[in-house]
């Protein structure tokens, strides 16, 4: 597909999917959280809060991560590994570098939190008393209410040639009329092994032709769903709560179309610093997906335009190869932003008018996610937005757009309001 066609399709697809409107960010508080007073740390008081709210959304038995930190014992053993994949801000994985913008539901440590941690580990991971531990961690709050759960209707095996399969489902909640999604929560099956989920709206006839080109339920996606006109609603990763749009915001979704969830299964033997876990053969997996529709039509109807630059051209054995567009956008209310590019990619930002809205600086295209701003940016008319991609060619061949492994994209969606 050519690549003026590619982004027609874009665009089409964001206008499908609904109609593109709040402040500038006021100036944030100082940082909240705990803070370390120099003194003895022990597990039980000090650490576990933290590893409870930070880490247990992915580090427990049978969860995605290659390793539990449940338990004291499960920890201390860890505890070199975890303080320093802490101080590098490895762990957890949250991309946003900090800038003039603040996102909700970080998972970025305060430095309170990562000094706590190194301190612990330079102690000799002490236990402590158990009478100091806090409650069991309490999951993340469900949704107020889901209107429906969708997914295929038999399980999946993923394909163990590789490393990594990415597999698109199609799901009918046959609709009877158009609905505004607010929100949506995604229930993995084999928790171990999936690792992030892309959630689509799509033309009903183009999905299910493309669903029909191969025997299997569902088809092998890279990237995106492969369906032309298609409209990313947003993503999931390991340790996320339940996706909930900006208040009063919503995207509508068409009354014939159909969902497209992608699933990325990774399978691969994981590095654990000098710990090494296998999570085994590919298990069968049902992932399923609850949607939450809007009670009355929003007041705010949202669309997720793509900011695309897709004329780069990145040569053979290119390191740090950087190419950037400026696009015009429509003027409104900037409430979120999902930055995307391929495995090549190094780095993502966007910005207007000089000031950062999102910087990836380390990419990593198995942590994407849409990230909601703590308070919403103005956009005003006339404004441009200006989008730069870093990416490194190890191959012996020009890497440009396109939708397969080997291809690579720069591309972010912004989630507006008039």
């Amino acid at each position: 597909m050519r690549t003026r066609d590619r982004l027609l399709l874009l665009m089409l697809g964001t206008v499908w999917l609904g109609l593109p409107g709040c402040s500038s960010t006021p100036t944030d508080p100082p940082e909240e959280g705990p803070r370390y007073d120099g003194g003895p740390v022990s597990w039980h008081r000090d650490v576990l809060p933290i590893v409870q709210e930070r880490c247990q959304g992915c580090h427990t038995q049978n969860g995605v991560a290659p390793f539990a930190l449940e338990t004291y014992g499960e920890s201390s053993r860890m505890h070199a590994v975890l303080a320093d994949s802490v101080r590098t801000r490895r762990m957890p994985p949250w991309m946003p570098a900090e800038g003039p913008h603040r996102f909700r539901d970080s998972r970025r440590l305060t430095q309170g939190e990562v000094d706590i941690l190194s301190a612990w580990s330079e102690q000799g991971a002490p236990e402590g008393d158990p009478q100091d531990a806090p409650a069991p961690r309490e999951p993340a709050p469900p949704l107020a209410w889901t209107d429906l759960t969708i997914g295929p209707e038999e399980p999946y095996l993923p394909k163990d040639t590789a490393s990594d399969d990415y597999h698109c489902f199609l799901l009918d909640p046959h609709l009877t009329q158009r609905r505004d999604l607010i929100g949506f929560e995604v229930m993995p099956g084999a928790k171990q092994q999936v690792h992030h989920v892309l959630l689509f709206a799509a033309p009903r006839q183009a999905a299910l032709q493309r669903d029909a080109r191969e025997a299997e339920p569902g088809w092998t996606c890279f990237g995106d769903s492969g369906i032309g006109g298609a409209s990313l609603l947003g993503a999931w990763a390991p340790g996320s709560p339940p996706t909930s749009y900006p208040e009063g915001t919503g995207v509508r979704v068409a009354a014939d179309a159909v969902f497209v969830m992608q699933v990325h299964y990774n399978i691969s033997q994981r590095q654990a610093g000098t710990v090494t876990a296998m999570h085994g053969e590919a298990q069968p997996d049902l992932t399923r997906m609850a949607l939450q529709f809007a009670r009355e039509p929003v007041s705010k109807l949202a669309s997720l335009y793509p900011l695309v630059d897709a004329e780069f051209s990145i040569p053979p054995g290119a390191t740090g190869y950087t190419h950037h567009t400026e696009q015009y956008v429509p003027a409104g209310t900037l409430w979120g932003v999902l930055p995307h590019m391929h495995t090549k990619g190094r780095r993502i930002q966007v910005e207007q008018g000089g000031e950062r809205l999102v910087e990836i600086p380390a990419w990593d295209f198995h942590w994407q996610q849409m990230y909601f701003y703590k308070q919403p940016v103005r956009v005003p008319l006339f404004s441009q937005m200006k989008l730069s991609c870093t990416w490194d060619n190890p191959t012996s061949r020009t890497v440009t757009w396109g939708e397969g492994t080997d291809d690579e994209m720069c591309l972010a969606y912004l989630y507006m309001t008039e």
